[in-house]
C-alpha cells in the first residue's frame, strides 16, 4: 500500500487560513485509507526531521493559498508551482523547505483560495465547502483529478 503523509498547514485563528487545520480535523474524524494527516499548523519546518527519518512515498501539503482566484477555489500543484503563490501563515517557502526531499518523495500541494483574511476563528462558507470537497477527494483517492494550477502569465 502506498504511504502518504498529508501536511495540513495554516492558522485556525486567521479565518480562512485555517483551511489546513480544518482538513486535518475532517480527516481525523473520518480517515482516508493509506493517508496519515499531520496538523502542522504554522510550523511545517518542525515536521521535516520525522519526515526525513521515515520518508513516505507521497507527501501531500494542504494550505490556504492566495492564487488570485475566487474564494474556495482549489488547485493542485507541484512544488515548483508554489514560488509565486502567497501562503500567509508560515515563514519558510514550501519550495525551499521541501527542496531536499523532492528527489526521493513525490510532493503534491493542494491550495485552497481564502475568501476571508484577518484575525478570527471559523472558515467562510466557500472555504468550508472546499475543505469538505478536498477531504472527500482524498478519501476517494482522486486528488489527481483536482484542477491543476496555472499561473496567470498575462502582462500587467
Amino acid at each position: 500500500m502506498n504511504k502518504t503523509i498529508l501536511w495540513c498547514i495554516g492558522s485556525p485563528i486567521l479565518l480562512d487560513d485555517g483551511a489546513g487545520p480544518a482538513l486535518f480535523s475532517e480527516l481525523e474524524a473520518f480517515p482516508a485509507e493509506g493517508v496519515v494527516p499531520v496538523n502542522c499548523e504554522t510550523t511545517p519546518e518542525n515536521w521535516i526531521a520525522p519526515l526525513s527519518k521515515n520518508p513516505p512515498q507521497v507527501l501531500m501539503v494542504a494550505d490556504a493559498a492566495d492564487m488570485g482566484l475566487p474564494g474556495g477555489s482549489i488547485r493542485r500543484m507541484n512544488l515548483e508551482d508554489t514560488g509565486g503563490i502567497t501562503f500567509s501563515s508560515h515563514g519558510i517557502p514550501l519550495s525551499l523547505l521541501l527542496e531536499p526531499l523532492k528527489k526521493s518523495v513525490e510532493i503534491e500541494v493542494i491550495g485552497i483560495q481564502p475568501e476571508k483574511r484577518g484575525f478570527g476563528e471559523g472558515l467562510s462558507p466557500e472555504v468550508s465547502r472546499a475543505v469538505q470537497f478536498v477531504a472527500k477527494t482524498i478519501r476517494e483517492g482522486r486528488t489527481g483529478e483536482l484542477e491543476r494550477y496555472q499561473e496567470n502569465r498575462s502582462p500587467r
